[in-house]
């Protein structure tokens, strides 16, 4: 994946969530600024998902800690295998509000 399609491919799983939380009726609140993007929970925590543009990774915070994602060429993958989607379902499980990313 080269620079250009990381940065587009980033922006349609910025878009993916927005969708998603909205389609499903969660109370989150998102910001996007630069390569950060930001989910603020009712309860005024927040998940903070990062572009990481030099090691083309996406990485994911939370109230579960950090992970970081690689794309291997299907999908977003830690180093464990795990899913991106599935990190951040668990993420906002744990942030109050369960939303299933589909």
């Amino acid at each position: 994946m080269n620079l250009v399609e990381f940065h587009q491919n980033i922006e349609q799983v910025w878009d993916r969530i927005e969708e998603q939380c909205d389609e499903q009726g969660a109370d989150i609140d998102f910001e996007r600024q630069g390569a950060v993007f930001t989910m603020t929970f009712d309860n005024r925590s927040q998940i903070v998902i990062n572009k990481q543009e030099a090691m083309l990774e996406l990485w994911l915070a939370s109230r579960l800690g950090g992970l970081h994602f690689a794309w291997n060429g299907n999908d977003w993958l830690n180093g464990q295998g795990i899913n991106f989607w599935q990190a951040l379902a668990e993420a906002c499980a744990a942030h109050g509000e369960k939303v299933a990313f589909i």
